[in-house]
Order: structure tokens, then C-alpha cells, then sequence
């Protein structure tokens, strides 16, 4: 235990040591080139974020109302001005012209950069992931009633890039009622705006194992059939990722213009760009907010320095009905059925449907410099295996953000996820702790130090510690 302790230690004085000659090489330089929305508004990233990517009050807000300023200060608010698309006049000739609107005055681009220098544990390796990931993020408004927000991601996995894509159009006939088709997220924390490299852990349960031992007839029938190991791809759903669908969202503002109420419902593919079956999901999810700035903002600008604090409490449910459709595929060798011709390969393939459901629910409590959030939900999954045997997950994190200054903010993560199958790689309780320390060298450049170590006896000695670079522009 106390060569763990040292060798910790060790750890945590090497990144801090790599995460200080970052500071010295990036710091000096003047971080002029800033994301797409400070360009339109000629405003800081604080106006939005706490540290970003996570919103403050005002960010989600602004968010709340189709990507425009709150209070309708959009038209004011704007420093670059828009390009128009046809004159005013054009709407009262409608249906016979074109109904007029504008596009940004200049491109909606921004840039981020994600690197890592990592620690793993288990086999004591360190590795510089530089890059990890590089994101092309756009979004804007077209006229008074369109909305658009789209990435184009790269991610090293493995050594090898995988690219992402989102995008999505939003109807916003009122402030207050948006239309969203193309990308959707059913979850009410949205794993993309977490501070951590670490997943929500909660969002990570797969709808069905990895593998499975399929049966194939014996081509040279020794025995009657062959027992084949066969998997599954990581297509397989999971509650974190976004989805291609329509949903249909909104928010109040509560009495006095504090707080109030947002909820979604939506239909979505499920599994990829292009359905895996002809089921429809169906999620919903609602939640009120108890004090603070309104989910729809005010007619005044925040002027508070302390951009970070919003003292309220919100609370909130959410659920999802869905079937996943998993193709598992496998082969192995054996002597061909016809004397003299050798070996011959034999392949097998199963598809299994899995209905699942899953329901949860949300707080988000915020007091002066600390922000408490979290969630428990509840899957049921009735045949994800295709034995007849269903399986139920609980899981549940909670996440302490401490705001020590403006810059710079500690963050402490426990999370557990327990299964009740019987056969099973993985343990049936796996436990997380995951402490960092994020902070902001200019506005739009964050170090991170942070560990991600598993509390469970099977996930001991399977630690990672790391430090995160990231900026925007």
C-alpha cells in the first residue's frame, strides 16, 4: 500500500510538472482567436461557460432560446451583422416570394483540440495522446425562426482515427417551443459538456454483451454441430450517445421569472444514422428549476462577476422505451465434409432483438461556489443475449464541481453500476472515483489533472491518471 501511495504521488508530481511546461510554452501567447458564438457577439467564453465546455446559467439560457441572446436582445446583443436573404417586404407577398431570412455574416467555424498525457496503472505505460480528438463545430441562426448546431469530429481509438458527425436543424417558433431534427439527446446531462475525460459512467451500459456462442452443423459431421464464438460490433446502443431523430422541447421561466420548467419528447432511430430495425424509440424527460436565473433568461445582460454562481435547485425525470437489434458473427475451421479437399471455414450469424426500457431521475444544486449534480436510472433489458434471460442495471453518480477560482475548479465524481446476470465478464457491482483539477490558463485553453481509479476488487490495479489539454477557437 505504501509503494501505491508513492508511486501516486510520483504520478501526480510528473503531471504537474508536464501540466506546468504546457502553461509556459501555450500561456505566453495571446489567445485572440476565439469560438464561433464570442466572434458573433464580440463577448467572452465566460458569458456562457463555467469552465467550458460546461454551461453556466446564461448558457443554458441562451441555449433555451435557439442558440439567440434571452429577453430579445438578440438583434442587440449581435456585433457581426448577418447577411440578408431577401427584404422585409418579401412577407407580405408570401406565398408568392420567398419568405425572407439570413445567414451569419461570417463562417459559424470553430475549432477544438483535445491531447492527453496518460498513466495507466496496469501496465505501467505512459503514452503523450497527441492528439486525442479534433472537433469542427458549427452553429447559428438562419432568420428569426431557424436554428442549426452541428461537429465533425476525428478521435484516436486504438491508434486508429474514427470520425463522428452531428448535425441538426431547429424550428423555433417561439422562444419558449423548438423542433429538433437531425441529432438528438435523450439524456438530461449531456455527456459532451462533462470537465473530465472520464465518461458519465451511468451512459455507458451497453444493451447487450459482447459475445456469444453460436451453433453451426459440422461439415464433416464428427460431431453434430460446431460451437462457435461469435461477437458483436460497438454499434450496439448506449444511453450517451446522440441519435438521429425529432424531438420536440421547450421552456418557462417560473413566477417571478426565476427558475422554471424545460421537457422534451422525442423519436429517435436508436442505433445509428441508418435504423438497425423498424422500431421507433421514444424518450421524454422533464425537470423544474427552483430559484435562479430563469430557463429562458431576462430582459437584462448578467453582470455578475461571479458568472459561475446560480443558487437553485433543480429536479427532474426522465425515461426511454427502446429495441436494440444485434448481429453477432463468427467462423472457425474444420475438416471439409468431402474426403481430399482440407480444411474448410464455417461461419455463423445470429441477429437477437432486445427490448429495453429505462427510467431515472435528475437533480442539478447549485450554492454560491459549489455545484452538486447527479442521477440514478434503471434499465431493463428483456432479452439482450437471446437466452430468454433478462437483465436489469442500477446505476447512479453523483458530481461535485468546486469553483476555488474563477480559473480554476475542482471536481469530485463517484459513480456505481450494478447487473444482475449470472454470466458475465465484469463484476456485478463496479465502483468509480474519478477527483480532478481543471483550470484555465486564458479563457479558452484548460489544463486538467484528473484520475480515473476503480474501487470494485476486480477494477483494482486498473487505474489511469492523466493530463488533459484542451482549447478552442
Amino acid at each position: 500500500m505504501k509503494k501505491r501511495c508513492v508511486d501516486v504521488l510520483s504520478l501526480v508530481a510528473r503531471a504537474m510538472v508536464t501540466a506546468a511546461v504546457g502553461m509556459v510554452v501555450i500561456g505566453p501567447s495571446n489567445a485572440e482567436a476565439i469560438p464561433a458564438w464570442s466572434r458573433k457577439y464580440q463577448t467572452g467564453c465566460t458569458t456562457c461557460h463555467t469552465v467550458f465546455p460546461k454551461l453556466n446559467y446564461f448558457g443554458r439560457a441562451f441555449r433555451n432560446n435557439g442558440y439567440r441572446f434571452p429577453g430579445g436582445l438578440e438583434q442587440e446583443a449581435t456585433k457581426v451583422p448577418p447577411v440578408v436573404m431577401g427584404a422585409e417586404g418579401y412577407k407580405k407577398l408570401f406565398p408568392h416570394a420567398v419568405w425572407p431570412s439570413h445567414i451569419p455574416g461570417g463562417v459559424p467555424v470553430a475549432i477544438r483540440g483535445v491531447s492527453r498525457f496518460n498513466w495507466f496503472e496496469d501496465n505501467q505505460t505512459t503514452t503523450f495522446e497527441f492528439p486525442h480528438e479534433f472537433e469542427l463545430l458549427t452553429g447559428g441562426t438562419l432568420g428569426d425562426t431557424f436554428s442549426f448546431f452541428g461537429e465533425l469530429e476525428v478521435e484516436n481509438a486504438n491508434n486508429e482515427n474514427e470520425l463522428g458527425m452531428a448535425i441538426s436543424l431547429q424550428y423555433d417558433p417561439q422562444a419558449w417551443l423548438h423542433v429538433r431534427m437531425g441529432s438528438v439527446a435523450p439524456h438530461p446531462f449531456s455527456d459532451a459538456l462533462r470537465l473530465t475525460a472520464a465518461h458519465y459512467s451511468v451512459y455507458d451500459t451497453r444493451t447487450t454483451p459482447g459475445s456469444l456462442t453460436l451453433r453451426a452443423r459440422n461439415p464433416n459431421q464428427s460431431t453434430a454441430t460446431l460451437s462457435i464464438p461469435a461477437t458483436t460490433g460497438d454499434a450496439r446502443w448506449r444511453y450517451r450517445d446522440d441519435q438521429a431523430g425529432v424531438e420536440v422541447w421547450g421552456a418557462r421561466n417560473g413566477r417571478g421569472g426565476k427558475g422554471g420548467v424545460t421537457w422534451g419528447v422525442g423519436l429517435a432511430n436508436g442505433q445509428g444514422v441508418i435504423d438497425s430495425n423498424d422500431h421507433k424509440d421514444v424518450f421524454a424527460r422533464v425537470a423544474y428549476k427552483f430559484g435562479g436565473y430563469g430557463e429562458l433568461g431576462g430582459s437584462d445582460l448578467p453582470q455578475d462577476l461571479e458568472f459561475w454562481r446560480d443558487d437553485s435547485v433543480k429536479v427532474g425525470a426522465f425515461a426511454y422505451n427502446g429495441k436494440s437489434t444485434n448481429t453477432y458473427e463468427g467462423s472457425t475451421v474444420a475438416l471439409s465434409g468431402t474426403p481430399g479437399t482440407g480444411l474448410a471455414t464455417v461461419g455463423v450469424d445470429s441477429s437477437i432483438d432486445n427490448d429495453f426500457h429505462i427510467v431515472g431521475v435528475d437533480f442539478d444544486w447549485w450554492f454560491k461556489d459549489l455545484n452538486l449534480f447527479g442521477l440514478y436510472l434503471r434499465q431493463a433489458d428483456d432479452n439482450p443475449r437471446g437466452s430468454g434471460e433478462s437483465i436489469d442495471t442500477d446505476a447512479w453518480f453523483a458530481e461535485a464541481n468546486y469553483t476555488i477560482y474563477p480559473w480554476l475548479v475542482g471536481i469530485l465524481r463517484y459513480a456505481e453500476t450494478a447487473q444482475d446476470f449470472s454470466v458475465r465478464p465484469d463484476p456485478t457491482k463496479q465502483q468509480f472515483l474519478v477527483p480532478a483539477l481543471t483550470f484555465l490558463t486564458r479563457a479558452n485553453i484548460k489544463f486538467t489533472i484528473e484520475s480515473q481509479m476503480r474501487l470494485d476488487d476486480p477494477g483494482k490495479g486498473h487505474d489511469r491518471y492523466l493530463v488533459g489539454i484542451d482549447f478552442g477557437f
